[in-house]
């Protein structure tokens, strides 16, 4: 790690009312849209996760953009670091209005710009994983930021192993992690791939649609053949129905959801005009603003997914 945190921002919990959407196991046709609510299907074979001696890694993909990837990540980084894990987030998506962006990397002092190390040194082997990680002003949450020419990684054939590459650098790593989140960019490309190499878990968020089912479809198809190649222990951890309405689409896009994904945890976050004034403070939005429904919907979907450090499975 390039520099220890010294003073930081607690991320606190939020208060208990956060708690609010109902949590079913199963959904059971017909059911008639009018009478459709925000649910959290949480399946019956679903454990919880819990920070240990390994270090749990999940990438947030989607290959259609603008489905809410990077405001996964930076949520429930947040809501984990409020629970206790040491998080860090990788950016894995080469648009500069990414990751380390909202949540900036705290650089040491005198630190000049062309020293400043990314993922992409990461992958032309320059740097190791943790010399790229950075903290953030906020307790507990560290973020590796992208770099201005990672997207030049995909077009790299001298780059031999680089779907390896964060793998290597987790696998590596002697920092004392409880998890990474990857945020994957909005292409199926080598450096998606890479980062599903390196993952225990996969979180998709969509929206309801047909072209947004296609995009479901098509990282699962990647998945699999991630699976095939480097990581056959990977799996669809959870789906987010982020912009979440009261219709019909949006009931069957869940439905179906449950189907194609048994095992999967399957969450509802309603849309947010705080999300941008959140980005725009360089701040999660729990914090920006507590009471805000999507802040509530991310951290009882963290809650589901990481409890509390210690916490029994």
């Amino acid at each position: 790690m390039s520099v220890t945190q010294a003073q930081t921002v607690p991320i606190p919990p939020l208060p208990g009312y956060s708690w609010h959407l109902p949590t079913v196991t199963s959904w059971e046709e017909p059911i008639e849209w009018v009478r459709w609510r925000a649910q959290l299907r949480v399946p019956a074979s679903f454990q919880l996760l819990q920070p240990g001696t390994t270090v749990r890694t999940i990438a947030v993909a989607n290959q259609k953009g603008g489905v809410g990837k990077t405001t996964t990540v930076a949520e429930l980084g947040a809501a984990a670091a409020a629970r206790d894990w040491v998080v860090r987030v990788i950016g894995v998506d080469p648009q500069k209005a990414g990751l380390s962006a909202w949540l900036k990397p705290v650089y040491p002092e005198g630190l000049e710009p062309k020293r400043r190390l990314s993922l992409t040194h990461v992958f032309h082997g320059a740097c190791t994983l943790d010399e790229a990680t950075y903290p953030t002003r906020f307790k507990g949450l560290y973020v590796v930021p992208a770099g201005s020419k990672l997207a030049g990684v995909e077009k790299d054939a001298d780059l031999v192993g680089r779907e390896l590459a964060i793998s290597r650098g987790i696998q590596s790593s002697s920092l004392d992690i409880d998890l990474n989140l990857l945020d994957c960019g909005p292409t199926l490309g080598t450096l998606t791939v890479a980062a599903l190499a390196a993952a225990d878990e996969v979180i998709i968020p969509t929206e309801a649609g047909v072209m947004e089912a296609l995009g479901v479809g098509d990282v699962y198809n990647t998945i699999r053949k991630v699976q095939k190649a480097y990581n056959p222990k990977l799996f669809v951890l959870a789906l987010i129905l982020t912009e979440w309405a009261r219709s019909g689409v949006m009931k069957d896009t869940a439905v179906q959801l449950a189907a194609d994904f048994p095992d999967a945890v399957i969450a509802p976050v309603r849309p947010s005009v705080k999300v941008k004034e959140a980005v725009g403070e360089e701040k999660p939005i729990r914090l920006h603003s507590p009471k805000d429904s999507a802040a509530r919907d991310f951290d009882q979907l963290a809650g589901v997914l990481f409890g509390s450090k210690g916490a029994a499975a």
